[in-house]
């Protein structure tokens, strides 16, 4: 095959299931949803205001359920998109309409959520709130992802009914919002402003997704620009894409390095300390990011004290292999006048270690429940039964048996029944009829019976 069939055949096979021409809407279509999107009045108004209701609730009790049902009837989306569309085909009425419309609503936002959260119902703050309020890198991909998936459904001559809300979902633009109200109620200055600036991020990448898509469609231009204003409004897009995208890098390179921090610390206080006479029985550290201040591991030791030798031996190791650079080691321990032990952190410690003997316990005492002997089948009443019917027998004795291969292991389990007769018995015994009676009395199928 030669190298233009290869490329024919690329393009027809495989290329085409790219296309987004196919099923596309007109432009007057795409348009006109546009314009319909971006309006924020009647309906629309009072479902964005229920929502925001819906989401502080669902911030207030801890409750993903509750805010992702918020973020689906949200009509926060249209006026977003519509920037994006807007400068894609420098529609600068368009644009001005939703800028207006998306001021008017997060203004409409911000007071309810303001009001909701003035009413006493907090009670602390809630993981949900906290993670609306550090936005990093990963946030602006999801946004920008998400604004793509967003647009291109909007370009449909059929827009299906799951991205649109997927994308809502996604891009988590009512949570964000409902946090600064919360900052705002209760003079938290550092919700609102990491929550407006989570929201900030989504709104700006989603209409920049928004933009790039209507560039790709190559819609036709509504409104002229000159070249010059053009690359004015080209650079300036840039320059803020720039400022908003910095924060975020750096937000997710010192959440990154936290993480490592909190994980090498675990790891050296787990296997640093491993002594026989010696446990820690409690350990805390205080992590500083700025390469000025050291961050500071404290451990306490309960037993035998650890010699200085050793205790310098450990701090070595930090750094080369627990990867624990410029970190300040405390080790504090029961033969020190300063430190002492913390009584409640000993304590907390035996009643772990008390759980888990409970917890061995009660494994032992299943374990032993299945490999006890027949005590439990009341083997002297068994006895007392059968020599009615099977007079000639003197004893009888019943006794579960564990068969064990080569390595040990428990590879089977029988009941062995022994019955002995009297010497001077008067006829032999009916064995198949002992056994049908041994398994009905002990509801056991696997019954050995041996005659003595």
């Amino acid at each position: 095959m030669d190298k233009g069939k290869v490329i024919e055949f690329l393009r027809h096979r495989v290329l085409d299931r790219f296309a987004l021409k196919d099923d596309a809407a007109t432009q007057a279509e795409v348009n006109s949803n546009i314009h319909k999107g971006i309006m924020i009045r009647g309906s629309n108004l009072w479902v964005l205001i229920f929502a925001i209701f819906i989401a502080s609730l669902g911030l207030n009790t801890n409750s993903t359920a509750v805010i992702i049902g918020a973020m689906l009837i949200s009509p926060l989306m249209g006026p977003i998109i519509g920037m994006g569309y807007s400068m894609g085909v420098y529609d600068f009425n368009l644009l001005k309409e939703s800028l207006r419309n998306f001021l008017f609503m997060v203004v409409v936002s911000l007071i309810t959520s303001a009001v909701f959260f003035t009413l006493p119902l907090i009670t602390s703050t809630q993981s949900e709130l906290l993670a609306r309020t550090q936005p990093t890198t990963y946030d602006i991909l999801i946004a920008l992802f998400g604004g793509l998936a967003g647009m291109v459904a909007q370009t449909r001559k059929e827009r299906t009914g799951t991205v649109i809300p997927g994308v809502a979902i996604a891009t988590a633009l009512m949570p964000p919002l409902c946090t600064v109200g919360y900052g705002l109620a209760t003079f938290q200055f550092r919700f609102m402003l990491g929550a407006l600036y989570l929201f900030t991020i989504n709104s700006i990448f989603i209409a920049l997704a928004s933009f790039i898509v209507t560039r790709v469609m190559k819609y036709q231009a509504i409104g002229e620009l000159e070249p010059a204003k053009l690359k004015r409004l080209k650079n300036a897009m840039v320059a803020v894409i720039i400022i908003i995208t910095l924060p975020s890098i750096l937000i997710a390179i010192s959440i990154i390095q936290r993480s490592s921090f909190e994980t090498n610390y675990r790891n050296f206080v787990d296997e640093a300390f491993k002594y026989d006479n010696t446990f820690v029985v409690e350990s805390k550290y205080e992590y500083n990011a700025s390469p000025r201040k050291q961050s500071v591991i404290e451990v306490r030791l309960f037993g035998e004290p650890l010699s200085d030798n050793v205790i310098n031996n450990i701090r070595g190791q930090m750094s080369s292999v627990y990867h624990l650079p410029k970190v300040d080691l405390v080790v504090r321990q029961s033969n020190q006048e300063d430190g002492g032990i913390a009584i409640t952190a000993l304590q907390s410690n035996y009643t772990e270690m008390l759980n888990e003997k409970n917890r061995q316990i009660s494994r032992l005492q299943e374990m032993l429940s299945q490999v006890r002997t027949a005590d439990t089948l009341a083997v002297s009443n068994m006895t007392r039964e059968l020599g009615i019917f099977v007079p000639d027998m003197s004893d009888m004795s019943l006794q579960r048996h564990i068969s064990y291969n080569t390595d040990g292991i428990p590879t089977d389990t029988t009941y062995i029944c022994i019955l002995s007769f009297r010497q001077d018995m008067e006829k032999e015994p009916d064995i198949d009829l002992i056994k049908h009676w041994l398994h009905n009395r002990t509801g056991v199928s696997d019954i050995e019976l041996l005659i003595k």
